[in-house]
């Protein structure tokens, strides 16, 4: 395995554990992050594809918030903030336990549902934020998918797929002014 590959996420998920108490939404806060598989699919310029969704579009959790979700890896979930909701999948976090909050690569993803405030730094607030997280049956977007609906970056009359982006323009059209 490189470190391009992204090594499976454990299933270590216990629905019975005893403390998990199931419930349809659960009140978290969200940090977020980069990531090196992400960072390994956008140098290797794969953003469009399935691969970063899955690197970037994943809800880390700890194992006993995803027993109280009833969620397993790979699973989707809604997340909402003040400032928006996304579709994410859900997976094991490596770096449990953390009950009560949940890691997101920073990203198209994560970008929906942080805060644009700055404070005068420059940065959007990442890290503290304030969510909740709950099962749903919806599947992420893609990235293209994402950008389309959420920032209106495409035509909306145009269905915008990973193989109309990146498409060359017609030889015979010219683009640039003289």
């Amino acid at each position: 395995m490189t470190y391009v590959d992204k090594p499976t996420v454990p299933n270590v998920v216990k629905f019975d554990e005893p403390t998990a108490t199931k419930r349809n939404k659960l009140e978290v806060m969200l940090n977020t992050g980069s990531d090196i598989y992400q960072g390994a699919c956008k140098k290797r310029g794969s953003t469009l594809k399935d691969e970063y969704r899955h690197a970037s579009g994943t809800a880390y959790l700890d194992p006993k918030d995803m027993a109280k979700l009833g969620v397993k890896n790979w699973d989707t979930a809604l997340v909402k903030t003040n400032w928006g909701e996304v579709v994410v999948y859900t997976a094991h976090s490596r770096d449990a336990p953390h009950e009560g909050q949940i890691f997101i690569c920073k990203g198209p993803w994560a970008n929906v549902i942080v805060s644009p405030e700055t404070y005068c730094c420059c940065d959007p607030t990442y890290k503290g934020v304030p969510a909740s997280i709950e099962k749903t049956d919806e599947d992420p977007l893609l990235m293209a998918d994402l950008m389309a609906e959420v920032y209106k970056k495409y035509d909306k009359h145009e269905t915008v797929t990973a193989n109309k982006l990146g498409k060359k323009p017609d030889n015979n059209v010219c683009h640039y002014r003289s």
